[in-house]
């Protein structure tokens, strides 16, 4: 027996999900292609999202920053 085909997770759509680009990890659901970024389907996490992503640019922005040396 096949398995069962996963519907989407954003209410009043009927559509299957998509196996790997279709999993949401800040709402944890299951979204087929028009739903999957996490504006399409409203994510109530969107803001955590916004949150890390900013984090991690900032690290990565100081990680390069050049460093002055003085007195040489």
């Amino acid at each position: 027996m096949p398995p069962r085909k996963i519907k989407c997770s954003f209410s009043d759509c009927k559509s299957a999900a998509q196996r790997i680009s279709g999993d949401c990890a800040f709402c944890n659901g299951h979204y087929c292609n028009n739903h999957r970024l996490l504006e399409d389907h409203k994510c109530q996490n969107l803001e955590d999202c916004k949150k890390e992503a900013f984090e991690q640019n900032a690290m990565q922005l100081n990680k390069e920053r050049t460093q002055v040396i003085r007195g040489v």
